[in-house]
């Protein structure tokens, strides 16, 4: 059986293991290995030792760690039917609570530092009936080794036959306008992200070594680092977290060719004290997703990782991979005098439709700004027990981004902004990446991000908060004062906050809800 031709997410597992047997797949920079025949084995035997438990298909397995080889294996339940439901270890108790309460789990698996935020919240989650804890058994909580130790690894037997419509994964939206929502994924659009992924992105070869930096709770952590390169036959290494110095160490130590950053963990890359003499000829390919990049950015990225190819995707959780910048389109940028495609995040691929619309869906012409509609074979099955939002956010077939952006003669798409994070001021639309693009050009500046807060007359005013580069020295006035060179007055930040650092989530992203709040309250 040919990968393309696997239609269910086992089938996948058991493939590479045929195919590729002793080769390693995953490795944790602690030292653990596990071949994919080692990984297809381990995912057995946690299928079977929860059936044992009582599990039937259809029932969630919730989970809350650092990135780790156990973490991937969880995905694996998707051979019995299971969901796994991937949680985001920087929420609160309460927050963790709100998310548990909605997708009703029967077990939940924990790394042993969140088993005592699980615990204070454990009197009121009457669904769970398990507690799995990796790193081994605490109170009430059964040892992770402990309960696959001594079962079967045959391939696990399931009540019903398997669908490829049947969900895998519910993984939970950031919540930046308010509940998160659990987008249940199928093995339809986890397996046909992975091929796109991994032959049309990123062309992906066993040869590859990846790193795995970003969080697995996150679809940019799960579509790049488990299904395009463990689908690929690549041999990924499993960073717990993002750190700079440990990423360019590990780079050198495991002879690293491609890895999947954020914009600001570029940032932070570009910033580390060892960036100079690291050892990085081994790289090949720096992935950037997630968020817009600062056009210096990325130009100064391009300069200090020379030779290393660049490329860039535009998705979403529910609707998966969507477009990318090439690295030939990298290069005819910076060469043929079309730096405005950095500022692109490229061309629709893998059959996915991109069109760009007005509030009442119709289609705008090239360069107008509209909503970012997008239709293809690889999106979400729906929002977890929300019907309402998923027929308001999937209309025909066509899946409404929230992204604003428009479209050029090429086929090239521009992100704009965040239709909820597009500030109104004095009847203006300002967005609030064209600002940041001008703040970031600033020599004293280092990271931006500029957002609305409410104002008696104007309704909204643009404000920025600005993080300066090390050792300059400027004042807030300077810096908006310059910014007026760049901008209209009615985009110009009427306030500058000066900052040692910006509050991110998991993912690298400025938490601009985080932001407003601050300053809101201030």
């Amino acid at each position: 059986m040919h990968a393309t031709e696997v239609k269910l997410w086992g089938d996948l597992c058991d493939d590479l293991a045929d195919r590729f047997g002793d080769k390693t797949a995953f490795v944790n920079t602690d030292g653990v290995e596990l071949s994919f025949a080692g990984f297809r084995n381990r995912v057995n035997k946690l299928n079977n030792a929860l059936a044992a438990k009582g599990l039937h298909k259809g029932d969630r397995v919730a989970i809350l760690s650092k990135n780790c080889t156990e973490y991937l294996e969880t995905y694996g339940l998707a051979k019995s039917g299971y969901i796994v439901v991937p949680l985001n270890w920087r929420l609160t108790a309460e927050e963790l609570l709100r998310l548990l309460e909605h997708c009703k789990p029967r077990v939940i698996i924990a790394d042993v530092q969140d088993v005592a935020t699980i615990e204070s919240i454990r009197s009121r989650l009457s669904d769970v009936d398990l507690l799995i804890s990796i790193g081994g058994a605490q109170d009430n909580w059964i040892g992770y080794e402990d309960l696959i130790s001594n079962v079967s690894d045959e391939q696990p037997r399931t009540e019903e036959p398997l669908d490829p419509g049947d969900v895998v994964c519910l993984m939970y939206t950031s919540g930046t306008t308010g509940m998160p929502k659990g987008v249940a994924m199928n093995h339809r659009g986890v397996l046909g992200n992975a091929r796109v992924s991994a032959g049309h992105i990123l062309h992906l070869t066993p040869e590859d070594r990846t790193l795995a930096a970003m969080p697995l709770f996150h679809a940019g952590g799960m579509w790049y680092h488990l299904h395009p390169s463990y689908s690929a036959g690549c041999t990924s290494v499993i960073m717990a977290g993002f750190d700079a110095p440990k990423v360019l160490d590990n780079i050198s130590k495991h002879a690293i060719t491609n890895v999947h950053l954020v914009p600001t963990m570029i940032g932070a890359l570009l910033a580390a004290p060892g960036i100079g003499s690291a050892k990085l000829e081994t790289l090949r390919l720096i992935f950037y997703a997630a968020s817009s990049i600062p056009l210096e950015l990325l130009k100064r990225a391009l300069a200090t990782f020379a030779g290393c190819d660049f490329v860039q995707s535009y998705g979403s959780t529910e609707a998966g991979m969507i477009t990318d910048l090439t690295a030939s389109d990298h290069l005819r940028a910076i060469g043929g005098g079309l730096e405005r495609l950095l500022s692109s995040c490229g061309r629709p691929v893998g059959g996915s439709e991109i069109r760009i619309a007005d509030d009442d869906g119709v289609t705008l012409p090239v360069r107008e700004i509209g909503e970012i509609l997008i239709r293809g074979k690889n999106m979400m099955s729906h929002y977890w027990k929300n019907e309402e939002a998923t027929q308001k956010a999937v209309v025909d077939g066509w899946f409404h981004s929230g992204d604003l952006g428009c479209q050029d003669d090429e086929g090239y798409i521009y992100l704009v902004d965040r239709k909820n994070d597009m500030i109104v001021t004095g009847g203006e639309n300002v967005y609030p990446s064209e600002v940041e693009e001008v703040l970031c050009s600033d020599p004293v500046v280092a990271m931006a991000s500029v957002f609305g807060i409410p104002d008696p007359v104007w309704v909204e005013r643009v404000v920025a908060a600005v993080v300066l580069k090390r050792g300059a020295q400027t004042s807030e006035q300077e810096i908006i004062a310059r910014a007026r060179q760049h901008l209209a007055a009615y985009k110009c930040p009427k306030e500058i906050f000066l900052h040692e650092k910006l509050p991110m989530n998991a993912v690298g992203k400025i938490s601009k809800k985080d932001l407003k709040l601050a300053f809101i309250n201030k």
